[in-house]
Parts: C-alpha cells; structure tokens; sequence
C-alpha cells in the first residue's frame, strides 16, 4: 500500500492562527526570521595586528598596534566583500587595528565610522591609562601554571588577576551593542571590534558561561539579528572573503 501524503496542519480549520509552513511559522520569532524592524549585525574581528605577530613570536605585544601587511590585505578583502553586501552603518573600536579595518569598509562604501569606546578589547580600557594587566607582578604564592589551571577548569576572565571582571565587560559590550541596535532598527551594520569582544558577546547572548566558547579568527564575520530583547546567532567566525590565504 502506498504511503498516504502527508496532511498539511493548514488544511485544519482548527488550527489557530493557520500558518502556511507550521515549522517557520514556529521558529521565526525564535530566530529573528521575517522582522523589517531586526538589526543585522556583522560583527569583525580586525585583521592581524603586530600584537598577533608578536605573541605567534614570543614578545610582549605593545598597546594599540597597527596593522600588519597581511591584516591590511585581510581587510582590503573584507572591505570588498562588506560593500557588497551593501552595509548601512560602520562602528568601530578606537583602536586602530580596529578602526583601521573598519576604513578599509568605509572607503568602498564611503559610510563615517562611529567610534564607541565600549567596543575596545577586554582590559585595553586600562592599558590606555597606564595599567597593563599583562605585565604586571602576580599576587604572591601565584603562580602563571595556576592561573592557566584556572582558566581550564573554569573559562572566564574572572580568573586573571587585576583583570575587567567577566560581567562588568559583558556589560559594556552589550552597553555598546545595544545602542547600535537603538540606532539602527531594520539596517545592516559592521562593528569592526576585538576577539575578545565577539567571544563574549556570542557567549552571553547564548547564555554561556564560558568567555572563550570558540576561537575568532582575525577579519571572520559572525552575524547577530536583533529585534527588541531578542538576539539570534546567524553566523559565525564566515572566513569566505579570505580563501586561499592562512587564517590568523
């Protein structure tokens, strides 16, 4: 015997309200799916920075490198491939690896950057004032293998000493992601911003603990829609615009 089609939920007068697919019709709030009002948000990791070459190397990163020739490429590619998605408004970082990779959009698109201090990389606030968190000496009896130790058994930035506490930075980039999102109901938007900054952020809106849930490459894209209070995870770390060079 032949199996009998399926029967549509729609063809149930019963059914209230009587969606045309039952599974969208369910998931598209959940999801941020068919909302002209929703924000989509590209949020970039900049392009490799003499901070990145220098760790890769053993060294000390300085405060606020720039690009590296590499990071410029990655953001020349990233640029091109924003500016066909035809974005509505760019937001940066001070920083210059950032904004610098933020320009690389705005030439093709000729948008103004909008820079929003909250944006900068976890504790760089405090390094701009002279308080660098890397090199200062550790509390007594500490050692670096424990708070490596830490950091394995529980991810967050809570376990760094003299560190900007996990919550207080989720809640300055969430502070600064909100107004973008105020500002810009129904549009596309690039915030060229920081790893740590889009691992952080992924995490709370997933309502994860960890601050580390995946590793952000330098110039990826992951994608946020937002409408209201609700926040949907579209895509993330996209490194298409860089095929066939090393990811960083």
């Amino acid at each position: 015997m032949a199996d009998a089609p399926m029967r549509d939920a729609d063809d149930d007068p019963n059914t209230r309200p009587a969606p045309i697919d039952p599974m969208a019709y369910y998931f598209q709030d959940v999801l941020v799916l068919n909302r002209p009002d929703a924000a989509r948000l590209y949020l970039i990791r900049h392009g490799q920075s003499g901070g990145n070459v220098a760790r890769q190397e053993g060294r000390q990163a300085d405060f606020d490198p720039p690009l590296t020739a590499v990071g410029e490429e990655q953001a020349q590619r990233l640029g091109a491939r924003m500016a066909e998605y035809g974005v509505d408004a760019i937001y940066s970082s001070p920083l210059q690896r950032s904004y610098n990779t933020g320009r690389a959009i705005a030439r093709l698109t000729g948008h103004t950057i909008t820079v929003l201090d909250d944006l900068q990389e976890i504790n760089e606030p405090a390094r701009s004032a002279g308080v660098d968190i890397e090199t200062a000496v550790l509390p007594p009896g500490v050692t670096h293998q424990d708070i490596k130790r830490r950091f394995e058994e529980d991810p967050t930035w809570d376990n760094l000493p003299g560190s900007e506490s996990s919550r207080h930075f989720r809640d300055r980039i969430s502070r600064a992601i909100n107004r973008i999102i105020a500002e810009n109901p129904g549009r596309k938007v690039a915030i060229t911003c920081h790893g740590g900054v889009i691992q952080s952020y992924v995490a709370e809106i997933l309502g994860l603990r960890s601050d580390f849930p995946f590793y952000c490459f330098n110039a990826s894209i992951t994608s946020v829609r937002a409408a209201g209070e609700r926040r949907a995870l579209w895509r993330l770390n996209d490194l298409a615009h860089l095929d066939g060079m090393r990811m960083t």
